[in-house]
């Protein structure tokens, strides 16, 4: 049975149990504190949690996972992999432990056909009745059953909490081939090899808090989790998850990379023998580029955080695997296709994003390569010096000096380390680390903070008014550079309408005053210390005090240009995913009045054309006058929204989501305006690279935009004028001109040329012989292009078989130009030498080869001295 099969079978089976079948979800998470889906449950915790209410009350499901926790074991044992595909049945309040344990076991012995007499279970050593019903419901003797605590028997949380509880294990007895002689290892549930879990069945009865405090669910349920590789694996009766169906075309097509041309996908099994060098590669490099080719098309991208860093760091280990194989070239990208026709099928996105995959891991290949030949070649050293020594560990400074200096990753230093039976010294590399941050700045560095002891709940009112009694709570002088400013104070209101500095979207400005107090002071930027407003104001009548009552006020034309800036973030963002693909995703931003930069993954320049595209969507999005609305709801509400939410950001239990029609949902802290028409326009204004896979785009809105626009109209009459044309006709006019300019330029070089050519034999009627060599050194003809002098030099080196020296003044500077034939280089001229003296004395610089030279100079007054010393430079 092949592993789509028993992907098909088992799905059916559960479908038959009238459970719902459900698509994998995106490797990319909608929790974003965690970096990958690692586990078939994982998209389903809010139903296990009660905060959502499932589809239907039983599910099933093929999960795509990922995960680097043990990717050192990967290639090594039988069974460990990176992206693993996981087969799950799941129940929310509906069947419990007797259904799961019963159709589990029907599933494997009447639909997969396994014996029972190799097939054992484990259960926790609490848990009393899941055993009777393996003994009662299923028939299996107690001595079949092994009893395990927590640590074998208990499943969850993913994370610090979550859903959790106990489990009962099927193993599958591979043979006594498999024994390693110690029965600890030998055993169901041990670490050797002989019996192979293949299914987990874990019943969801608690959630357990970030305490550790264990409470009941409100309805227990179940989650199943069978691994395809390894099921397959068992059913096709091979050694490992490498030779099953699933791996063979990426082992086979691997191994005949080294020939050009596209690799055939090929289902036979592979030759993997474990005293082959080449068979730990060949298994790293197939696991390690299936993993990356599924991240890259759910949306990752190489990038040095999170789970880009996961995707980089698979694609750079496959590559350096592939070193061992002979292949020294870029070539993950070339596996793209074979794993498109092994899953295209089941995962469609594989189909539709082949393209860009293959060009990022290409692009990611070609970077890498260029990083590995200096790195390589400096950690072989270190490893041949360390093993002359008999050393068993390099030090951490050379490794990270070989980061730092070369980019090459501790992470794969420590592999092939560890391919040498050595390792590296952990804290010297983290000492190493910490004083290159100080030495180069790279370290946040020690500035006085701003510290208030706030004690009462300080609220903020900005998202709907602007104007706002408030009193003074705290205050005390504004630091620059551990020096206070004269009236120049940060401060602390008790309520205040000021958004503070966020999310990318800069403070608020305004003022603060009190006619009862004769008080005023200019408010300059608020800023957040934890959960504190911090007001920067500068005094202007008055004294500040404790307990000064004082009526705030935002700037009220800066906010709203605030937000028309970050309202059409908003949309700019929702206009990239769309254009260029779910791929993008923001990696930061800055939000000022009408103007806004935005930074996004994506792995090449966005084109003119996709800039325009993009600039039209979200104008248009602006015309239709959406709606923008505001709501505040639990993360998991606003998860079942869909909403986007950033990785990395913490968000509370009650989140704020931004909502435009129906083409943009996203969490945002932020103030928006009412509808996006209010935001005028937007116009792109810049796009470039500022990282590895990582571009930014610069644009206005509202009147800056306008402004833009006016500046740019002017600057288009201004050219219409001085080439005499209408503006509706410059660019014809233009091209018109151009065609003009480069046809005189033709008709100039042929008369340059004709010109030079009748200078030709009055030139050579000087030459002379200097060592055996022949010369002649000459002022050209004025006004000779560059282009002009070289060809004049070469025709007289041709004709002369020597060395030839030229000068030509042009617009009151000397053009130099020095050629020596073939001949005149063989005995020991160099026309790179010559022209840089020559160039020299006439206040210039330059050089070149030995055969031809050129160089310019500011003093014509000082052509004929050079020329008279030329000879003596031959």
């Amino acid at each position: 049975m092949t592993g789509h099969d028993l992907r098909a079978k088992y799905l059916q089976f559960f479908e038959q149990k009238n459970s719902l079948i459900i698509p994998s979800a995106s490797l990319i998470p909608t929790d974003p504190t965690t970096l990958l889906t690692s586990a078939g449950m994982q998209p389903l915790v809010p139903f296990f949690k009660g905060e959502e209410t499932p589809p239907a009350t039983r599910l099933a499901s093929c999960q795509k996972c990922c995960r680097a926790d043990d990717i050192e074991q990967v290639g090594v044992t039988w069974r460990h992999a990176s992206f693993f595909e996981m087969l799950g049945n799941f129940s929310f309040g509906d069947y419990f432990k007797r259904e799961a344990i019963v159709w589990g076991w029907e599933f494997l012995t009447k639909e997969l056909n396994i014996d029972p007499d190799v097939l054992w279970v484990s259960v926790y050593f609490e848990d009393k009745e899941a055993p009777e019903i393996w003994k009662k419901d299923v028939g299996l003797s107690d001595e079949r059953i092994y009893r395990f605590d927590k640590k074998d028997n208990w499943w969850g949380p993913v994370g610090k909490s979550g859903p959790c509880g106990p489990d009962s294990e099927i193993f599958f007895d591979r043979g006594a081939k498999y024994d390693t002689g110690d029965a600890e290892m030998d055993r169901p549930g041990g670490d050797g090899d002989r019996y192979g879990e293949i299914w987990n069945l874990v019943f969801q009865q608690y959630n357990q808090t970030e305490s550790g405090e264990l409470l009941a669910l409100p309805a227990p349920g179940i989650d199943t989790g069978m691994g395809l590789e390894r099921t397959a694996a068992i059913l096709q009766g091979v050694d490992t998850i490498h030779h099953t169906d699933l791996f063979a075309p990426l082992i086979n097509a691997i191994s005949a990379a080294k020939r050009e041309g596209d690799l055939r996908f090929d289902l036979s099994t592979p030759q993997l023998h474990r005293e082959d060098p080449t068979t730990k590669p060949l298994r790293v490099i197939a696991d390690h580029v299936r993993a990356a080719i599924f991240l890259a098309a759910d949306g990752v991208t190489p990038g040095n955080n999170g789970r880009d860093y996961m995707l980089r760091r698979f694609i750079r280990r496959a590559y350096l695997n592939g070193r061992a194989l002979g292949l020294d070239k870029p070539f993950l990208h070339r596996i793209v296709p074979v794993v498109e026709q092994s899953y295209g099928a089941v995962y469609p996105e594989l189909i539709e994003r082949r393209a860009l995959i293959s060009d990022l891991i290409l692009r990611e290949e070609e970077r890498f390569g260029v990083t590995i030949e200096s790195g390589m070649n400096r950690l072989e050293d270190l490893i041949d010096d360390a093993k002359k020594k008999g050393l068993k560990s390099l030090s951490g400074a050379e490794v990270f000096s070989l980061y730092s200096s070369q980019g090459f990753p501790p992470e794969l230093t420590a592999d092939i380390l560890a391919d040498n039976d050595l390792s590296y010294d952990a804290n010297e590399f983290e000492a190493a680390s910490q004083s290159h941050s100080k030495i180069s700045g790279s370290a946040v560095g020690e500035y006085q903070k701003r510290k208030f002891d706030v004690d009462q709940d300080i609220k903020f009112v900005g998202y709907k008014e602007l104007i706002h009694a408030a009193s003074v709570y705290l205050f005390s002088p504004h630091m620059v550079d551990g020096s206070e400013t004269a009236n120049h104070f940060d401060v602390v209101l008790t309520t205040t309408p000021f958004y503070a500095e966020s999310g990318g979207q800069v403070g608020d400005t305004g003022e603060l005053w009190s006619e009862d107090a004769d008080f005023s002071a200019k408010v300059l930027d608020t800023q957040k210390e934890g959960k504190t407003w911090i007001h920067t104001v500068e005094v202007i009548r008055g004294e500040i005090k404790e307990g000064l009552k004082v009526t705030a006020r935002v700037d009220m034309t800066r906010r709203r240009a605030i937000e028309r800036a970050h309202s059409s973030t908003h949309l700019l963002h929702a206009a990239l995913r769309q254009h260029l693909g779910k791929h993008v995703e923001q990696r930061g931003s800055l939000v000022e009045g009408d103007r806004l930069r935005f930074d996004f993954v994506h792995f090449a320049p966005v084109s003119v054309e996709e800039l325009e595209t993009i600039e039209k969507t979200v104008n248009e999005e602006i015309l239709a006058s959406l709606p923008i609305k505001i709501a505040e709801k639990t993360l998991a509400e606003a998860r079942a929204m869909g909403a986007m939410a950033l990785f990395g950001e913490k968000y509370g239990d009650v989140v704020r989501t931004v909502k435009m029609g129906d083409f943009s949902l996203e969490l945002c802290g932020g103030t928006h305006l009412p509808n996006t028409s209010a935001a005028g326009l937007l116009r792109i204004v810049s796009e470039g690279g500022v990282g590895a896979n990582l571009r930014r785009i610069e644009a206005l809105t509202g009147a800056a935009a306008l402004e833009y626009d006016r500046a740019q109209s002017q600057k288009l009459r201004e050219v219409a004028a001085e080439i005499g044309a209408k503006p509706e006709n410059a660019l014809a006019a233009a091209q018109k001109l151009g065609s003009r300019v480069r046809e005189l330029e033709k008709q100039l070089a042929q008369m340059q040329r004709k010109l030079s050519g009748g200078a030709e034999e009055e030139i050579l009627a000087s030459a002379s012989e200097v060592k055996g060599i022949k010369f002649v050194a000459s002022r050209a003809p004025e006004g000779l292009s560059g282009d002009a002098l070289r060809d004049l030099a070469d025709k007289l080196a041709q004709k002369l078989d020597g060395v030839v020296v030229l000068a030509s003044e042009s617009g009151g500077k000397v053009m130099w130009a020095v050629k020596a034939s073939k001949g005149a280089v063989e005995k020991g001229a160099h026309a790179g030498n010559i022209v840089k003296s020559l160039a020299q004395i006439t206040g210039g610089g330059g050089g070149g080869r030995p055969d031809f030279a050129q160089a310019g100079g500011k003093d014509v007054s000082k052509i004929d001295e050079a020329l008279g010393q030329a000879a003596q430079l031959v």
